[in-house]
C-alpha cells in the first residue's frame, strides 16, 4: 500500500540503494531487535519496553468490497443480509488471523461473536489482490482496509461499502529497534516513510 510511493522516491533520492521486503511473522520483532532488519510497517502489539521505537503513520478503518451489481447492494445493507452472504477471509501465516485483538478469530468475526451471529467464510486466502480479484467474480464479501480497497477498486471489477458493524480503527506504523535511534541512515529512511505516507 505504501511501497509505490516510498519507492519512486527512493529512486530519486538513492538509486543505488535496494530493498528486501518479508511478510510479517513471529520472529520479526527479534529481526527488528537484532539489526537485522531495519524497520517494519505494518500493526504490532509492543510490550512496554524500551527496546523499540515506532511511529503511527495513519489510522486506518475498514469497508467491505463485492462484485459490481451483487445483490446484497440492492437488498440494502443489514447484518442480517451481510451475514446471509459467503465472505472470503485474508490469512498471514504465522500470525493469529486477527492482529489487532491478538486473537485466533479474525477482527470481523470477532465482532460478530460479540452480537451474537456469526458469518460463513467460504474461503482463505494468504494475499489481498487474489482476494480482491476473486471477489470480483463472485458472490462473496471481503472486509478489508479502506486504503486497499480504494486501490482494487480501480483494477477488479468491485463495489465498496460500509460495513453494517462498528469494526474500530487500527493504527499503521513503523517499528524499529531503539538502537538504531540515532543511526544517520535510519532517521533518513523513517522520515522519508514519514513524509511519503502524509497523502495516503
Amino acid at each position: 500500500m505504501i511501497l509505490p510511493s516510498v519507492l519512486r522516491e527512493l529512486s530519486l533520492k538513492n538509486p543505488y540503494l535496494d530493498i528486501e521486503c518479508y511478510d510479517w511473522h513471529p520472529e520479526t520483532l527479534d529481526r527488528i531487535k537484532s539489526g537485522e532488519l531495519d524497520l517494519g510497517l505494518g500493526i504490532a502489539h509492543l510490550d512496554e519496553t524500551n527496546e523499540f521505537g515506532y511511529q503511527n503513520l495513519f489510522t486506518e478503518d475498514f469497508v467491505s468490497i463485492v462484485r459490481l451489481e451483487h445483490p446484497i447492494i440492492k437488498q440494502g445493507i443489514t447484518l442480517e443480509s451481510y451475514i446471509a452472504w459467503p465472505h472470503a477471509l485474508i490469512t498471514v501465516t504465522g500470525l493469529p488471523i486477527n492482529s489487532i485483538k491478538k486473537s485466533s478469530k479474525s477482527h470481523v468475526d470477532h465482532i460478530l461473536e460479540e452480537l451474537g451471529v456469526k458469518r460463513r467464510v467460504r474461503l482463505k486466502l494468504p494475499h489481498f489482490l487474489s482476494a480482491a480479484l476473486i471477489v470480483g467474480q463472485t458472490d462473496m464479501i471481503l472486509t478489508l482496509p479502506r486504503r486497499i480497497a480504494l486501490i482494487f477498486a480501480n483494477i477488479a471489477k468491485i463495489t465498496i461499502f460500509d460495513p453494517p458493524i462498528d469494526l474500530g480503527k487500527y493504527n499503521y506504523m513503523q517499528i524499529w529497534s531503539k538502537h538504531s535511534n540515532h543511526v544517520p541512515f535510519q532517521i533518513w529512511l523513517r522520515n522519508l516513510i514519514r513524509i511519503q505516507t502524509q497523502d495516503i
